[in-house]
């Protein structure tokens, strides 16, 4: 499997990941199923359209990925990223 990062405008930390991360399900038409946090990550998991995926977050590493729950799906985690980064380059090139 692949991993490409979540874009972000401002660097992530521990305290503005949910925030961050509650827009980024909105904007990609996420559904929230389960929330689960340790003293350095985020996992949550997601369905989109009949495919469950991973928004990780790791505190030491400052990035967040989109990571699908079965190999099948890895497409959809990878159409998700892009269409977030493309969106996400968008914003920050308005003047």
């Amino acid at each position: 499997m692949t991993t490409t990062m979540l874009t972000t405008a401002q660097p992530l930390t521990f305290n503005n990941f949910a925030p961050w991360a509650e827009r980024l399900l909105t904007e990609l038409d996420l559904e929230l199923i389960e929330r689960e946090q340790g003293a350095d990550y985020h996992q949550w998991l997601l369905r989109f359209e009949g495919c469950q995926l991973f928004l990780c977050f790791q505190h030491y590493a400052d990035c967040a990925w989109l990571q699908p729950v079965s190999s099948i799906d890895q497409e959809v985690a990878d159409w998700l990223t892009q269409q977030w980064n493309q969106s996400a380059a968008a914003v920050r090139h308005q003047p």
